[in-house]
């Protein structure tokens, strides 16, 4: 039987029957379910939430995966407070479906109230593609993400892929230069956030991550690898291992930098910071050679790398090409300038207005990105610069597609070799020696007194700087007194303003108490004003110390008898009048004729009784000013001619044009027998005033390295502090600056040339969270090694966004330029908040250990004893020829003790309005007692003193023949050399 064949014809007739009724019905299926869409919605504006739930849940059942039946469910859901519902239906929405990036921002918005973290970011990306307003809200969830989390490259690639259709450009360059400082969020925003989201999901792996950065940002470094550990364990991905990183670079840690490394995808990593990465391993491994060809490559596709340029620098003058040196300062000095300028047009309340400047500025500074969005700005408000654009755009181009090929994550992890697992995650090792530990007996030893501040509603400038505090042995006994500088209301009134009132002077008795002799001592009879800082120095050669007093508006000079009170020679010595408005001195002999001259900081023009006010333009009322806002002050540089200051500041080559200064220090830092002022400068760069002998000077500080911090910009400089840090016998500089911009240190390379070692020190990453004031370097456990302990406090109360009183700092010296917070385990009283300001160390009790004493904002004076257990010690009182000056600032003493050669030097001014103990005190380890010290003195003659026991105080005279006792010390030191304890 044959079979029916069909023709073509009737197979079509079939297909298109079939097709027609499949169509038909699709539209009554597609009917049905808009119509009950459309029920649904009805349900919803007439209040009946809970029946459109129903309808919409059986939409869903019926035809799964349309996207719009789940989402609405998903809507009404939340509406009833059921939200793990809410989280099923949203979840059931397809990702490439019309609803599916909405679905994604509602479950987004769930999982961040619940504050999981690692949820929202796994669905955001997908919300990121809703239109409009709701795709850029995603985008910001996300940045904020990554920001709270320290993922700052992938913050960056977020914004750069969302500036296309960002409507507010300038806010998202802002942003993008935020992320670049690695600290675009307030630290206080920061806390609130991811605190509140690890009591509510500790194990989140987002929220762990979001902690250990948080740590990092705080300097806890053992907090952060706690964290980040914790995190590792739940969650071995990119993000994870990319904060590894983020604490091993800073720690130093070579085989955790390389395992990390070897986790991370190589696209993650672009090719600049890859070039970075390899000058880091290269500097580690010692082969310099490495290091510059990577940084030089660098700087090639970004010559806005701030910190290569600096570091070439160093490696320049450290190979002895001082010319290079020099031409790489020179550009750093100009990559800083260009970086203030680019901040300050780009912080003004219409940048777009300067786009055109803006954008060759960034091209200049190789960002690249931000130069095309500046141009685009530009265009739009100048058309006639579109050819200009056009020349750039084709610049950029050429420079990113350089960059594109530099270099690669797999390249450097294939010359870097296999990677080595360490057997642990090391930490900041402790310090040799003892532990160092303080207690405040401020109290207890009679030390009452609180700085009076005199805040007013306006909020004026000078409300903020606080006090000095300066040691003094007064009356010759051999013990340190204590001089107090006092405020008061302010604009200051005229007459006694009230019990209180005045500068303080406390005797030490010697037995742990101090009495007030104020009144005794004639300073109570002295005129009064709103006091600022103190220097002490001899300054008529009598050898008895005077005092020098900086208040606002005038000067105070008093001279000692000689028996313990003291007469107003202000006048006398060419010092009255109107004095503006001066803030730290100090006194040294810079001139080489054996008497101390004197430099003295100024800070900016300020009528009190007109005063500048700056709104508040959230909270109302006023905040401090920008010293930027006011005209700054010139410094100011005395000739001591024999019983009469001389104003000698112009023909001595100090030009202050734009400085605004808050701390001085006089130190031969080029050793060439000739002192050198370093003075730090608030907001505008720090100055280094060279010695070219006769009264002359040169400012140099930018062709040293230390007019700007090494990441670029100029700081708010407040205190300065000089000493070896890393016991190559150089002296080595550091100032403390502003919240999140970190004291700097500055290694001395030899000559007078600096380099930054903020970061590597350590002392980056610890000082970033605080605002810093008084500063000491000082070796408070008898190491051999000089610690660094800081005095920290705000200037406004912007509190929960930052901290407003600090507790101090205290960084133990690890050798080799390492320093390590040791603040808690130093006592409580490194726990205090306090708004800290002045700074003072000596060893108050002559027990050889170094004590600290700090002032603060309408707070008690706090008095930290050093009870540190064990280190022996020398305390060595200096006395100069007429040659040298009796004070013999300037003077280099070196310690032989044990191989080992301790070189400390007698310095003039430091800290915040401070003075500190004239002595040299030098900590000796374990050894029994130094082999030999060599003093060189300022009149270029050296002696040597031969075999000093530990334990003991010697006074070294210029030209005599042994050493002589110290006063207050007992002759020959204890049994053993070392402290109580020890």
């Amino acid at each position: 039987m044959r079979r029916a064949v069909l023709a073509p014809a009737g197979v079509l007739a079939i297909v298109a029957a079939s097709w027609a009724g499949w169509r038909w019905a699709e539209a009554r299926s597609e009917a049905r379910y808009q119509a009950g869409i459309a029920a649904a919605k009805e349900d919803v504006l007439g209040g009946s939430v809970a029946s459109a739930r129903l309808k919409l849940q059986d939409l869903a059942d019926r035809w799964p995966g349309r996207g719009e039946a789940e989402f609405l469910l998903g809507a009404c859901e939340q509406s009833l407070g059921r939200l793990d519902a809410a989280r099923d239906a949203w979840a059931r929405v397809p990702a490439d479906s019309g609803f599916g990036p909405n679905a994604a921002l509602m479950l987004a918005r769930l999982a961040l109230r619940g504050h999981r973290m690692a949820e929202a970011e796994r669905v955001l990306p997908r919300a990121i593609g809703a239109k409009g307003a709701q795709g850029r809200q995603a985008r910001g969830m996300l940045l904020r993400l990554y920001k709270l989390q320290g993922r700052y490259e992938e913050a960056r690639r977020l914004v750069r892929d969302g500036g296309a259709t960002d409507p507010d450009r300038v806010g998202m360059i802002r942003e993008l230069f935020r992320l670049d400082s690695r600290d675009p969020m307030a630290l206080g925003e920061h806390a609130r956030a991811v605190e509140q989201a690890a009591a509510a999901a500790p194990d989140d792996p987002g929220v762990l991550l979001g902690l250990a950065h948080l740590a990092m940002r705080r300097g806890r470094v053992e907090e952060a690898r706690r964290w980040l550990t914790a995190r590792l364990e739940r969650s071995d991905d990119p993000a994870a291992w990319r904060g590894w990183l983020d604490w091993a670079l800073p720690s130093q840690d070579v085989p955790l930098a390389r395992r990390a490394l070897a986790h991370l995808p190589g696209g993650t990593v672009p090719p600049q910071e890859v070039l970075s990465l390899r000058a880091w391993f290269a500097a580690r491994a010692g082969d310099a050679a490495a290091e510059r060809a990577a940084l030089s490559r660098l700087v090639e596709l970004s010559p806005g790398s701030i910190p290569a340029v600096e570091r070439l620098a160093g490696l320049a003058r450290q190979a002895g090409d001082d010319e290079e040196a020099a031409r790489l300062r020179s550009r750093k000095a100009e990559l800083d300038r260009m970086m203030g300028r680019y901040v300050g047009l780009m912080s003004a309340p219409d940048p777009a207005g300067d786009a055109a400047e803006l954008a060759a500025i960034a091209e200049r500074l190789g960002r690249t990105f931000e130069a095309r969005a500046w141009w685009e700005l530009a265009v739009d408000r100048d058309p006639g610069l579109a050819a200009d654009r056009a020349e750039a755009s084709d610049r950029l181009a050429r420079r990113e597609n350089d960059r594109a090929s530099a270099d690669s994550l797999p390249r450097l992890l294939a010359d870097l070799g296999p990677a080595t697992d360490p057997t642990r995650t090391p930490a900041d090792v402790p310090p040799r020696g003892p532990a160092p530990r303080f207690v405040d007996e401020a109290g207890p030893a009679g030390l009452s007194f609180a700085y009076r501040a005199g805040s007013t509603p306006d909020r004026q400038l000078p409300e903020s700087m606080g006090s000095g505090v300066g040691l003094i042995d007064a009356d010759g006994d051999g013990w340190l007194d204590v001089y107090l500088t006092q405020g008061g209301p302010f604009p200051p009134t005229p007459g006694d303003p009230g019990p209180g009132a005045g500068d303080r002077l406390f005797r030490n008795l010697g037995d742990g108490t101090f009495e007030d002799l104020t009144d005794a001592a004639g300073v109570a009879d002295f005129a009064r004003g709103y006091g600022h800082g103190v220097a002490v120095g001899d300054v008529d050669e009598d050898g008895d110390p005077d005092l020098f007093v900086t208040r606002y508006g005038s000067y105070a000079l008093a001279l000692n008898r000689g028996d313990g009170t003291f007469e107003d020679a202000t006048e006398a010595w060419g010092l009255g009048g109107d004095r503006d408005w001066p803030t730290s001195a100090a006194l040294a002999d810079l001139d080489g004729d054996g008497d101390l001259d004197l430099y003295v900081c100024h800070y900016v023009a300020w009528d009190e009784t007109d005063p500048v006010r700056c709104p508040d333009e959230g909270a109302g009322g006023y905040v401090l000013c920008s010293p930027l806002a006011v005209e700054s002050r010139p410094d100011h540089l005395f000739r001591n001619d024999g019983g009469r200051f001389v104003d000698v500041t112009r023909g001595a080559g100090i030009v202050d044009e734009d400085g605004r200064g808050l701390g001085v220090v006089a130190a031969d830092v080029d050793e060439d027998g000739l002192l050198d002022l370093y003075v730090a400068n608030d907001q505008t760069a720090n100055f280094l005033f060279r010695n070219l002998g006769g009264m002359r000077f040169e400012e140099v500080g930018a062709p040293a390295g230390v007019a700007a911090g090494g990441h670029g910009g100029y700081q708010a400089g407040m205190g300065v502090a000089c000493g070896d840090l890393d016991g190559d016998g150089l002296p080595d500089l550091a100032v403390t600056n502003f919240f999140a911009e970190g004291t700097a240190v500055y290694r001395n390379l030899g000559r007078g040339i600096f380099a930054d070692q903020s970061g590597p020190s350590g002392v980056l990453a610890a000082t970033r969270p605080l605002l810093g004031f008084g500063l000491a370097l000082v070796d408070v456990d008898n190491d051999g090694r000089l610690d660094l302990a800081q005095a920290n406090g705000h200037v406004e109360d912007f509190r929960p966004e930052s901290p407003y009183a600090m507790p101090a700092l205290l960084m133990a010296n690890l050798g080799g330029g390492r320093l390590a917070d040791a603040s808690a385990g130093a006592g409580p009283a490194w726990a205090v908040p306090r708004l800290a300001r002045g700074l003072a160390a000596g060893d108050m009790d002559n027990d050889g250990r170094m004590d600290l004493l700090i002032t603060q904002l309408d707070g008690p004076l706090a008095f930290l004893r050093n009870v540190t257990d064990g280190g022996r010690w020398l305390t060595i009182g200096l006395e100069g020829s007429a040659a040298s000056g009796r004070d013999a600032v300037g003077a280099r003493v070196a310690v032989e003790a044990g191989g080992r050669l301790l070189v400390r030097r007698r310095l003039g001014g430091g800290s915040y309005q401070s003075s500190g103990d004239p002595r040299i005190h030098v900590g000796l380890g374990d050894e029994a007692g130094a082999d030999a010290v060599e003093v060189r003195w300022p009149s270029g003659r050296v002696d040597r003193f031969e075999a000093l026991a530990a334990g003991a105080g010697y006074l070294l005279r210029e030209g005599g023949p042994t050493p002589l006792p110290l006063p207050g010390f007992a002759p020959t030191g204890d049994a053993d050399g070392a402290g109580p304890g020890g």
